[in-house]
């Protein structure tokens, strides 16, 4: 059955509305209902009253006339469907009505039962059309528009209106208009692209803004199409425009997380390398002082040596802390799973502090539960760093009294154990006020106390963070001048009586005996690094081999196997990151499971994670510190019964051992000073062994010279990989001779030659670097003259 037609007629000529009604009478139009109005006012109220379907208006009324009175009412009601009645002479406002939003128009003059019922039905169905294209509209935030460019008018979809923030049926007349709305720094913008479009009767595209009448702006996509006619004489643009706020909020978004994520990986990056700038002198510092303090010193310069080794190891702390902190912030920061004896981790700490604590005439002691297991599975390095920070806070704000640290098994299920530590202190305290901010970072109460000591105020935020990642929570009570009670509990796990008994061996075998008998593989194509690293390893009872680069190292592993790998990055033929993917998908176990420690020239934040990516264990930078290395050693020994680290995500791509960001080097030559060289590392490494240091400093005598002319030939034929290979390994030779200063030259002609950035500094970077070589050659050839 045929709908139901509700027609609203505005007309105020008898004539025409009794013409009309007999026309509807003889038309298709079944069945429908007659409304009818005289005044443009009647119209609104039966628009505002009744269900209407369709609305017949005459422009020219007794309280309108001529196209305001589509213009009026439209606004209002621009979501019914309108035809527009006219005279013969008025068909321009008819066809100008349409464009602005009336379903059709009618000359009375003309008009008959056909056209009248035909005008209805395609009315109703374009305006429903109309509405679906709407929607469509509104759900891509998009709506039509086009400007007569004849005439300048403008021509706006509905939703425009609604995309502008515009009231419903507001009229823009011409581009002007629009243009008037344009956020006043894009209108030169919009205006050029539509004299483009226009110039060259082509497309344009253009984002900009737009103001809106409460004050606050969108961002708009405006694009259009400029028609011709078949003389192509310019007649049109049409387009559309789409409100992309949203969009560009996410992208706005999207690049204040990346440039924060950027600034956070700079600032890790300068963090990691700063602390290891500070800590390579630092480090030579506090040995040299303690070489000082064990040759009898006079009294007065024992006590300045010691003033010396305390600002030292405040400064190491700092540094420590502002490192860790770093780690923890940029999500960096790894725990170990290693099965330890909690009353061995503690005695060792207590004798560590005993000493301060006596200084200062403070009873230190310590309370350990009998039902906690003897042996747990966690991280005690991590737990050591608490508990020493914990407690020298303790030490350091307590003038008299005591000190006591107690553990007790707050609970036990199974094969897990939360542990609760206490670090009581009958010390000033802690104010009042100072307790809901004591863990954030920077906060400092010794700044209130007479600054009884320096520091970062990172310490308690550090331990607060190492106990949440690990699990547990931390708290403090405390009154002011009755001391304080910091709290922490601590999930570890129960170990295992086969991890105990091979802690136990591993224990013995390692710290009775060294590492005699281990067999390791030493991958480094540098003849002087091979020297030292071997003379450093068999004086420790290792059976040492030596693989001068990746290929080697695979081929020596065929025929043999070993204990640990020490594994240079970047050598020739084939470098060790493609050697460590190898070895962990191609060898089958136990070969493939051999712990592999990087050893680098380089140190800079994110370099675990890219060594780690590859399926090595652990890395240590070049020249190395003897301690440190035998502790990797002996970590990873330990660490060989835990999952192996071949399950890596495969990779093609070889990291690049240098950051390219330009703003983390600087590429220009560093001040180089007399004297040129240091052979304090030389000596330590060698345990001052005169024959090793005469074999090492003749090895870089014999070899030094060819790499320097392959560097003055390779910087002339523009041979840049090859360039910043020779680069890096002359940079490992230099450093072992102590030529810090010219480490640094030959670490940025690396960087830029491979980066391929600022090759025209390159000659005059060569040119120093020889320079600066050749006075090392007189200084060491003075010095081994010497030692003869």
């Amino acid at each position: 059955m045929e709908a139901f037609t509700n027609i609203l007629l505005i007309e105020d000529n008898p004539g025409d509305v009794r013409l009309i009604e007999e026309y509807l009478k003889d038309s298709d139009v079944r069945r429908y209902k007659l409304f009818h109005s005289s005044t443009l006012a009647g119209g609104k109220e039966l628009l505002a009253s009744q269900p209407i379907d369709i609305v017949l208006l005459d422009l020219y009324l007794p309280d309108s006339l001529g196209e305001e009175t589509f213009d009026t009412l439209f606004r209002e009601y621009a979501s019914y469907p309108f035809i527009v009645l006219t005279g013969l002479a008025d068909e321009a406002v008819g066809i100008r009505a349409v464009k602005k939003g009336a379903q059709d128009f009618l000359s009375k003059n003309e008009l008959n039962h056909l056209l009248l019922s035909r005008a209805i039905r395609y009315g109703k169905e374009r305006h429903q059309m109309l509405r679906r294209l709407e929607q469509a509209q509104h759900l891509s935030q998009m709506s039509n528009w086009e400007l007569d460019l004849e005439t300048n008018e403008l021509y706006c979809g509905q939703y425009v209106y609604a995309i502008l923030g515009q009231p419903q049926g507001t009229i823009f007349n011409s581009f002007e208009d629009y243009i008037d709305i344009v956020y006043e720094e894009d209108r030169q913008l919009v205006k050029s692209a539509f004299q483009h479009a226009l110039d060259q009767a082509s497309s344009f595209k253009v984002d900009h803004r737009v103001s809106l009448p409460d004050g606050t702006f969108k961002s708009i996509t405006l694009q259009g199409q400029a028609e011709t006619d078949s003389l192509n004489r310019l007649q049109r643009l049409v387009g559309t425009l789409q409100d992309i706020t949203d969009r560009k909020e996410v992208e706005e978004l999207i690049r204040e997380k990346e440039l924060a994520v950027r600034g956070a990986r700079l600032r890790q990056e300068f963090l990691a390398n700063t602390s290891h700038e500070i800590r390579t002198p630092l480090h030579g510092i506090l040995q040299l002082t303690t070489i000082l303090l064990k040759e009898d010193p006079r009294p007065e310069q024992e006590e300045y040596l010691k003033l010396i080794s305390h600002a030292g190891g405040t400064l190491l702390a700092v540094v420590n802390d502002v490192l860790d902190l770093s780690k923890i912030e940029a999500n960096k920061i790894d725990f170990a799973h290693t099965t330890f004896n909690l009353q061995q981790l503690i005695s060792s700490m207590v004798d560590m502090l005993e000493l301060r604590a006596k200084e200062d005439r403070l009873q230190l002691s310590t309370t350990i539960d009998p039902e906690i297991p003897e042996f747990l599975v966690g991280d005690p390095v991590r737990l050591n760093q608490v508990l020493i920070n914990l407690v020298s806070n303790a030490i350091k704000f307590t003038e008299r009294g005591f000190v006591k640290l107690s553990v007790r098994k707050k609970t036990e299920e199974q094969d897990r154990v939360i542990l609760e530590f206490s670090i009581q202190d009958s010390g000033i305290g802690i104010p009042e006020d100072k307790l809901n901010v004591i863990f954030e970072s920077f906060q400092r109460l010794d700044t209130d106390l007479n600054r009884r000591s320096i520091g970062t105020g990172l310490g308690l935020t550090i331990v607060e963070q190492l106990v949440k990642l690990q699990g547990g929570n931390i708290s403090v009570t405390s009154q002011e001048g009755q001391g304080s009670n910091f709290t922490f509990t601590l999930p570890l796990q129960v170990s295992r009586q086969e991890d105990v008994t091979k802690a136990k061996d591993q224990a013995s075998h390692l710290t009775g005996e060294g590492l005699n008998g281990i067999r390791i593989l030493v991958v480094e194509d540098n003849p002087l690094n091979q020297l030292v690293t071997d003379k450093l390893l068999q004086d420790w009872g290792v059976i040492v081999d030596i693989a001068n680069d990746g290929q080697e190292c695979l081929d020596m592993l065929k025929q043999s196997t070993y204990d640990i790998i020490l594994m240079d990055l970047q050598m020739p033929v084939m470098d060790g990151y493609t050697a460590t993917r190898y070895i962990r998908e191609q060898f089958q176990a136990p070969k493939r499971e051999i712990p592999i420690i990087a050893l680098t020239a380089n140190a800079f934040s994110g370099m675990d994670d890219e060594v780690l990516k590859v399926g090595m264990d652990d890395y240590i930078s070049k020249p190395f510190e003897v301690d440190v290395l035998f502790q990797k050693i002996v970590h990873n020994l330990n660490q060989q019964d835990k999952s192996p680290h071949y399950m890596h995500t495969p990779s093609t791509h070889t990291p690049s051992l240098v950051s390219t960001n330009g703003n983390s080097h600087v590429h220009t030559a560093p001040v180089v000073t007399l004297p040129i060289t240091d052979l304090k590392y030389l000596q330590k490494v060698s345990g001052g062994d005169t024959r090793i240091i005469k074999l090492a400093i003749g090895k870089f005598l014999e070899n030094t010279p060819e790499m320097l002319s392959q560097l003055d030939q390779l910087v002339g034929t523009q041979t840049h990989l090859e360039l910043s290979r020779v680069a890096h390994k002359l940079k490992s030779s230099v450093a072992t001779m102590g030529m810090d200063s010219v480490k640094e030259i030959a670490a940025t002609i690396e960087h830029l030659a491979r980066e391929e950035e600022k090759l025209d500094q390159l000659p005059g970077l060569v040119k120093d670097m020889r320079k600066y070589v050749e006075l090392g050659f007189t200084e060491l050839r003075q010095q081994l003259a010497q030692i003869s």
